[in-house]
């Protein structure tokens, strides 16, 4: 029960932010996201920004199919959660707007000021919100829309491309999209799509952010003949595990233990320190570990 209340509260909370971020940032300034929501930005700014319908109606209409796809051709338990997101997400964009908007035209529209809103400034801000609000839905373990489920079936007929990269192209489509349907607008539609771009990568990060951290762990991987004394110095001073694997050397033929140890990033420095003292020929490599469940660095439960 306490999961399911936490992970409506940051599907709630996610939908919010996303939601501030579409109305007062993204909208305005006429940037587009990737995915369905940048479909549906471009149909909304086209019909005069929701004289046609609203924002968050037209998200649900146009995944529908996909929806409806993705029960039908990869399985109900993959897009019940989808449903469940977009849903959230799309209601809490219409509830918002009204008040929302008016934000930006009081803070942001310059009229009583004589200020004009900076684009940049739209960008890198709505960029990051919207990517902090995607980044708990996700973490809740809910999606925003049918771009994943069209990745999946692609990536089922083009085997040689991952669903990130084919999630990619799709986003990167539809940025591109907008040169042409914005070129009769006041705005550059180049500069537009440029701005669009940056605001994309920087949602990509936010979200990184949300779901892994600041602080990424380490992988630490040591080839020595003194792996045995290194071992037991890194259980007794950093007070981390250590697994050894079996390894052979291809040029001499000669077996070695292959010492593997997962570590924060502040103990890096110290456990160099502990192999250079023992083997200044032993061999590291260190490497990032975007995530780490088990015994020191938390649960699945924490991931919901």
């Amino acid at each position: 029960m306490m999961r399911l209340i936490k992970a409506v509260v940051m599907l709630v909370t996610g939908s919010l932010v996303s939601a501030f971020a579409l109305n007062v940032f993204f909208i305005p300034a006429r940037l587009t996201m990737g995915g369905i929501s940048g479909l549906v930005s471009i149909v909304y700014q086209l019909t005069e920004q929701g004289n046609f319908l609203p924002f968050g109606t037209m998200v649900i209409l146009v995944n529908i199919p996909i929806l409806l796809l993705g029960w039908l051709r990869i399985s109900a338990g993959f897009v019940w959660r989808s449903i469940i997101g977009t849903l959230a997400y799309s209601l809490v964009i219409d509830i918002t707007e009204p008040f929302m908007s008016g934000w930006y035209k009081y803070i942001f529209s310059g009229s009583s000021s004589g200020i004009v809103p900076d684009a940049l400034l739209f960008t890198l801000f709505g960029g990051i919100l919207y990517g902090l609000g995607l980044g708990l839905i996700f973490r809740a373990s809910y999606t925003t829309g049918g771009t994943d489920i069209i990745a999946v079936l692609l990536k089922r007929r083009i085997k040689h491309l991952s669903i990130g990269q084919f999630l990619l192209v799709i986003d990167a489509t539809v940025v591109i999209l907008t040169v042409f349907f914005y070129r009769n607008q006041n705005e550059s539609a180049v500069l537009l799509a440029m701005y669009s771009f940056i605001a994309m990568y920087l949602t990509s990060k936010s979200i990184d952010i949300v779901l892994e951290g600041f602080d990424y762990t380490r992988t630490a991987y040591v080839i020595s003949d003194h792996s045995e004394e290194i071992g037991h110095r890194i259980m007794n001073q950093l007070n981390r595990g250590v697994t050894a694997l079996n390894g052979e050397g291809m040029y001499t033929g000669r077996s070695k233990k292959v010492l593997l140890c997962v570590l924060s990033r502040k103990q890096i420095p110290l456990l160099k320190s502990i192999v250079l003292e023992i083997d200044p020929e032993a061999f590291v490599i260190v490497g990032e570990a975007r995530e780490v469940l088990g015994e020191g660095f938390g649960s699945s439960s924490e991931f919901l």
